[in-house]
């Protein structure tokens, strides 16, 4: 499958959206400019006119000043730990939804655009807490705080529904007079097209600069966006061999059973979506065009039309084609920089969840409308939970009301699901800001394997016994390469020296892998090439004053294969690392400390995590896929196998002290 993106029309359509609403323009480039890649459409949408840029979190914004775009930015959902230094840093504007971030975004000296909710439901200042909010604002801007902006969103329920929260926001900016001329911004291409009265000064536009109709796919043929004078931004084009072609739920496609595909001038439809393959009746060969341009020469099917076979719109289409072009350099986020996203697979592969984090706690007005459309209102006064997670991220439109697991009790999924977030109404019961969020994917039978560009792999499960312990670690093992690092988090025989003996043995380590415990580092020859390197990292570093003996181990962490036992101080040490935490029950006191993982044979818990540019989520994910084959051969059941020795560490591996 591939994806086609002509910028010029992203460029195209901007100025053309410039002339229609006449104030300045936000591009928005949020979930990889929504699956058109973020850096290309921004410049394509700095070049039609866009006076700044918008995008979710401070990630997104950092990536686009390494990418060398200076223009104004604007970065508006943060996690719990989101460092606003960085900001400041790097010239990054943000929106602050809560009087706690209001604090730290002025403490850090940032530049701030205030956030209300006038009645979408999600970020943003509850009404009963605005009064306060710009009061504090003001009395910070008397202090020096940068206070640049007020915004809201609007729901789109309507244009009654609509005008009455132009009329909410034009009242707390009068609440906000003392600040002086703050930029107001509150429409999105939906509400800047349809409302004159919503256009402010400023105006934010995503899809609708990426060509698909921002009212919604309608009959499917993209009429809509022609008519506003847009140009489809996206193709996406598979090659087909008798009906079939590579591609499928995993890449990011939805399940569009009927949607149209043009084959060399001939029309086919879908008829059956796999994890990796589309099927199509008539069995064609060719390239076929999954959607494209409507008014092309040849016209292809529109975004929209697959948006109407799967039942929800054109934005969840293509933003979700950010999965497909994905690269493996893509590692979790820093907590600094973005809130959790992870799709959660078990040591079999298999997608077990999708987690997410608490990004604002707020309580809520009986009649609050949530999410666009309004399709769910609050019955009484009530607390809601906004959770980082959208179809951006692989949770599909389709799961509004699945139960989403929150410190312990499971709360549906309230409104509709957007691209970056849900929000659950809690209630009466208590959560905070950070808290994790899970939605399981046996609760979600429309979710797939589809990993969002913006969330990591973590693999998670139970271990029975030390044997399944060292056939893990050669799964592990024989997907390590020269420069790689493994840190093994875990109490005292969790089993984490078995492990690093299936390492070994997938590598072909000579001489006895035991616990380094009492020799600081041991290092093996391998068959594999590069040397092993077995760490107690406890010792190493147990205070600052011993951090002089890393560098008197000399280890060669470029050239071999580290790995190390209660390896997490040497995390600041490394630039990428492969985390694997065990647990296990408690341990009574026992005498030999290379017996221990035998004293309890009980299951262990196991969660592998990777860190750095060298671990991306491909990778870690390719970790799973490793265990369904033999790990201690393979080349093949006719290859030899991993080379062992039970010679003296003199012999076959060096020891250091």
């Amino acid at each position: 499958m591939r994806v086609e993106v002509d910028t010029a029309a992203v460029a195209a359509n901007t100025r053309a959206l410039r002339a229609l609403v006449d104030v300045p323009v936000c591009g928005v480039v949020k979930a990889d400019g929504y699956g058109h890649g973020a850096v290309r459409s921004a410049l394509a949408m700095l070049e039609g006119g866009a006076s700044m840029l918008g995008v979710v979190d401070l990630r997104e914004a950092l990536a686009l000043r390494r990418a060398g775009i200076d223009a104004p930015l604007l970065a508006w959902l943060h996690g719990a730990s989101a460092d606003f230094s960085l900001a400041v840093a790097h010239d990054i504007q943000v929106a602050v939804s809560s009087m706690a971030q209001l604090e730290a975004a002025a403490a850090a000296g940032a530049t701030i655009h205030l956030k209300l909710d006038t009645g979408l439901g999600r970020n943003g200042i509850a009404r009963g807490d605005r009064a306060a909010a710009i009061a504090r604002a003001v009395e910070l801007a008397r202090g020096g705080a940068r206070i640049r902006g007020i915004m809201s969103h609007l729901a789109g329920t309507g244009r009654d529904a609509d005008l009455a929260q132009v009329a909410d926001f034009a009242a707390a900016l009068q609440l906000a007079e003392p600040l002086g001329s703050p930029v107001r911004h509150l429409a999105n291409s939906q509400g800047a097209l349809a409302l004159s009265e919503a256009r402010f000064d400023l105006v934010r536009i995503g899809m609708a600069a990426y060509g698909i109709d921002p009212n919604g796919p309608a009959a499917g043929d993209g009429a809509g966006a022609a008519a506003l004078g847009l140009v489809p931004a996206m193709r996406v084009t598979a090659r087909f061999v008798d009906g079939v072609a590579e591609g499928g739920l995993d890449d990011g496609l939805l399940p569009a059973i009927g949607a149209p595909v043009a084959v060399a001038g001939e029309l086919a439809h879908v008829v059956a979506i796999g994890a990796r393959r589309l099927r199509i009746e008539p069995a064609l060969s060719g390239e076929g065009v999954l959607w494209g341009d409507p008014a092309a020469e040849r016209p292809e099917p529109s975004a929209d039309a697959w948006a109407a076979a799967a039942g929800t719109i054109g934005y969840e289409v293509v933003t979700r084609m950010a999965a497909a072009e994905r690269s493996d350099e893509a590692a979790p986020a820093d907590p600094a920089l973005a809130p959790r996203r992870v799709l959660e697979l078990g040591l079999d592969g298999e997608p077990q969840r999708l987690l997410g984090e608490v990004i604002g706690v707020k309580r809520a007005e009986a009649g609050l409308g949530i999410s666009y459309g309004a399709e769910y209102t609050t019955e009484r006064e009530t607390t809601l939970a906004l959770v980082a997670l959208g179809y951006a991220d692989g949770l599909t439109r389709s799961a509004t009301g699945r139960p989403v697991l929150l410190g312990g009790e499971a709360h549906p999924i309230r409104g509709r699901v957007a691209m970056d977030q849900v929000v659950l109404d809690i209630g009466d019961c208590r959560a905070n800001v950070g808290d994790e969020a899970a939605l399981a994917h046996a609760s979600a039978p429309e979710l797939t394997g589809m990993i969002g560009a913006r969330v990591a792999v973590e693999l998670a499960g139970t271990v029975p016994d030390t044997e399944a312990m060292e056939a893990l670690g050669a799964s592990i093992g024989g997907q390590l390469r020269a420069g790689d690092a493994v840190l093994l988090i875990g109490p005292l025989g969790a089993g984490k020296t078995t492990l690093t003996r299936g390492i070994g043995a997938a590598l072909g380590a000579r001489g006895t892998v035991q616990s380094p415990t009492f020799v600081l580092a041991r290092t093996h020859r391998t068959a594999a090439g590069p040397d092993l390197q077995h760490v107690d990292a406890y010792r190493l570093l147990a205070d600052a004053e011993d951090e002089a003996e890393l560098d008197d181990l000399d280890l060669d962490l470029d050239g071999a294969i580290t790995v190390a036992e209660w390896g997490a101080p040497l995390e600041h040490a490394l630039e990428s690392w492969l985390r694997v935490e065990i647990a296990r029950p408690s341990v009574d006191d026992a005498d030999d400390i290379d017996d221990i993982d035998a004293v309890d044979e009980s299951p262990r818990s196991v969660r592998i995590t990777g860190h750095g540019p060298a671990w991306g989520t491909e990778r870690v994910r390719a970790l799973a896929r490793a265990g369904h084959r033999d790990p201690l051969h393979p080349a093949g059941p006719g290859a030899p196998g991993p080379v062992r020795s039970n010679g003296s560490p003199g012999d076959d591996g060096t020891e250091r002290r």
